[in-house]
């Protein structure tokens, strides 16, 4: 027992020196804004998906894969009994509709990757992985269908159909596209060639060090001014942090998956805000106070990089072709 507790700390103490290294570095002004873009686009499109193919491929055979995919009925029935009764709570505290869908979305969905990934690998090592990226799935998908359509009712434009060739192309991200390469070879029987696995094995050996470098980044342009939400965020904080984790306790002990699995759900079901639903409010002109204002309790930190799908009230907006992961 008090061997498993030292792990955890040592653990959490690895994670906050690596936040530290990105807060000093902040700090000192070593990262101008081009490169607190570079960094998640890094992580995101070149670093994460060699990552997740290589471990589909080495942990896992066709019988185990099968097993695997039964788990996805917890975080998919967490996240929708969650995003329910936001959106109950929303229509009986009558909240306006540029603020609605932010609200119902960023209670359902958690930031699964850039926190979630290397806080689960730390914590529980690699064999947590699968389970993350579970959870990453149903997370995903959950936010570009349903929650970009939440989004799209609240501005003046005609919303968004949840499934359509805009929803599948951003759903079908660099990362999935690692996840999916990563299914299709198990289930067919293909091995990928050892140089391959090896060039995939180094590329993804960066993706924890950089994202955890990037939270203490973001962290260290937080202000204290920024720490006092409004009524409308403290809401969010509760069905974030509160309501969110117990419904998947819930639905644990009801359906008694594995403990590691287990341990994994409950954290990614309690992790901050996507950082991806402040750009999105920016995409469709809701409240932009709402939805960014409060960055360093909801996404935890102020840094919110802008990107081409955001040209200001009134304008033409043009459809980004990266948009950072959930």
């Amino acid at each position: 027992m008090w061997d498993a507790i030292g792990q955890a700390v040592e653990c959490v103490l690895s994670l906050f020196l690596l936040g530290l290294v990105g807060f000093w570095l902040a700090r000192k002004q070593w990262f101008p804004l081009d490169v607190k873009i570079f960094i998640p686009r890094l992580v995101t499109l070149i670093t994460l998906p060699p990552y997740l193919f290589r471990n589909i491929v080495v942990t896992f055979n066709r019988d185990e894969l099968f097993h695997l995919l039964g788990g996805l009925a917890a975080p998919a029935g967490s996240i929708l009994i969650t995003f329910g009764l936001a959106v109950v709570a929303a229509r009986r505290l009558k909240l306006p509709p540029n603020r609605a869908g932010i609200f119902t979305t960023v209670c359902a969905t958690s930031n699964t990757i850039f926190i979630g990934l290397p806080v689960n690998v730390a914590l529980f090592g690699e064999a947590a992985l699968p389970y993350v990226l579970l959870y990453f799935f149903v997370n995903t998908s959950f936010f570009w269908t349903v929650g970009n359509y939440q989004f799209s009712r609240g501005t003046f434009r005609e919303p968004e159909k949840i499934l359509s060739p805009a929803t599948f192309r951003r759903l079908f991200s660099p990362p999935l596209a690692g996840f999916f390469l990563g299914l299709l070879c198990v289930l067919s029987g293909c091995s990928p060639p050892r140089f391959l696995l090896d060039t995939a094995g180094y590329l993804g050996s960066l993706t924890t060090p950089l994202a955890i470098i990037f939270i203490g980044l973001t962290l260290a342009g937080a202000s204290l001014g920024s720490l006092v939400p409004d009524r409308d965020v403290w809401l969010v904080l509760l069905g974030r942090f509160v309501v969110s984790p117990l419904t998947i306790i819930a639905l644990l002990w009801l359906i008694k998956p594995p403990p590691l699995m287990a341990k994994v759900f409950i954290i990614q079901s309690s992790l901050p805000a996507v950082i991806t639903a402040t750009l999105m409010a920016d995409y469709y002109q809701l409240d932009a106070k709402f939805a960014s204002g409060d960055d360093s309790l909801l996404y935890g930190g102020r840094f919110r990089p802008r990107f081409p799908m955001s040209a200001g009230r009134g304008a033409r907006v043009k459809e980004s072709r990266w948009r950072p992961q959930v």
